[in-house]
Parts: structure tokens; sequence; C-alpha cells
């Protein structure tokens, strides 16, 4: 009887071990497949966001212009690069790809960092109109040494943050460069910087109706978003 029940044990604690083996395989794929959370690819070069725009204040539509006038965002060509790089640090080891690429015109292959199915569709120009801030996605990329995905984008992400955009949105910050200068000269020799939104908000709306002249570090503030689209065809082909 001690036998059997030194058996029924074992399987027991056999059956406990293999479902806890199981359940944390499955979580394991979920979080590093699914969400796919923290992925760092390597890259040609080794590209810092931190010293381009924390420390130099390069700002983020800069280098990734169509981002808010298309579907895309794209990805600097190599003459973006050297328009800076042809005088500055141009001799760095670091730059050698980079003059190679420019001298060859061969474009830099970089791995992509953010991928969604292809039946699925994701309009930049749509979430910048909407004021919404590239960190709401990417996270604070201009402290990052190296790119890493910031968000899930998965499905059941991205409805609830369509559902409950105030628990993820944010507004554009200055590093974006969503928001331009005007310059308006009043004299030859003093110009007049008004800082302006070059974007409405086409969801939501602003808590004041005279927002042009609130502004928080030359960003137009505050807005109340607003539930956003849930039909199939926003996202999906």
């Amino acid at each position: 009887m001690a036998e059997l029940n030194s058996v029924k044990t074992k399987n027991i604690f056999f059956w406990l071990i293999w479902l806890l083996i199981t359940f944390s395989t499955i979580y394991l794929l979920y979080d590093f497949i699914i969400k796919n959370t923290g992925f760092m690819p390597s890259q040609p070069i080794q590209f810092s966001h931190k010293v381009h725009s924390e420390d130099f204040g390069i700002k983020c539509l800069y280098c990734h212009s169509s981002a808010e006038n298309s579907s895309y965002s794209e990805i600097p060509t190599t003459y973006s690069c050297m328009v800076c790089h042809i005088a500055l640090k141009n001799s760095s080891a670091l730059i050698k790809p980079l003059n190679e690429s420019f001298d060859s015109e061969k474009p830099i292959i970089w791995n992509r960092v953010y991928r969604i199915p292809d039946y699925t569709k994701f309009n930049h120009q749509v979430h910048i109109n909407s004021l919404i801030d590239c960190s709401t996605c990417h996270g604070e990329v201009e402290k990052m040494e190296k790119v890493y995905q910031f968000r899930p984008l998965t499905m059941s992400w991205c409805i609830d943050c369509h559902r409950s955009p105030k628990k993820y949105a944010i507004l554009p910050r200055e590093i974006s460069g969503i928001f331009t200068a005007d310059i308006k000269f009043d004299s030859l020799d003093f110009a007049k910087k008004n800082y302006y939104s070059i974007i409405s908000p086409a969801y939501g709306m602003w808590l004041s109706d005279f927002y042009e002249g609130e502004y928080l570090k030359n960003v137009v503030y505050p807005r109340v978003f607003s539930r956003a689209n849930e039909n199939c065809s926003v996202c999906h082909y």
C-alpha cells in the first residue's frame, strides 16, 4: 500500500512538472514570438538614437519625414546621413560602412525592429494627424542606444489603445518634430519665432477653443482623446 501511494505521489509530481514546463513554454512563446517586446536585432551600423536625438536634439521627423504625410515611416538614405557625416566624424571606424555605401551607391540594409502581418496595415500619417506622439508605440527612442521593440503590437493591444487611448496615447513632444516654427521677420535684424501645430485633432477635441496660444515648451496642449475607430477595415485589408 505504501509503495502504491509512493507511485501515485511520483505520478502527481511528474504531471505537475510537465504542466509547469508546458505553461511556461506557452507563455515564453507568446511573450517572445507573438508579443515580441524587447526584440533588438543587430544592425549593419552601430547607430545610437541617444547620441543623435537626446544629445544633439535631432528630431524624429528630420530623418523619418514621410511618417507625417504618408502611411509608412521611411528609413533615411545614406545621402541623408552624409549631410552631416561628410564632415562630422567621417574618419571614425563606425562610419566606414556609411562611406562605403555612399561611394558604391549601394543602400544599407537595415534589419527591421517592428513588423506587422501582411494582412494588416498601419498608417503613420493618421496617427500623427490625431496628435499621437511617436513614443506612444516606439517608446522614448531618443534615450535608446540601440532600438528595440517597445510595444507588442498585437491585435489585442491595438484594440485596447483604440478603446482607451488615455491609457497609452502621448501628446506630441518637441523632440518628435511634429511641430514646426513659423519665422516672421519683424525687422531686418530680428526674427520672431511663433511655434504652431501643423496638424489638427482628427480624433478627440481641444479643451480650449483658442489652443494656438497655449504652449508647453513650444508644444500645443491640452487635448482630450476619444475612442478611436474599431472597424475591421481600419487595420485589415
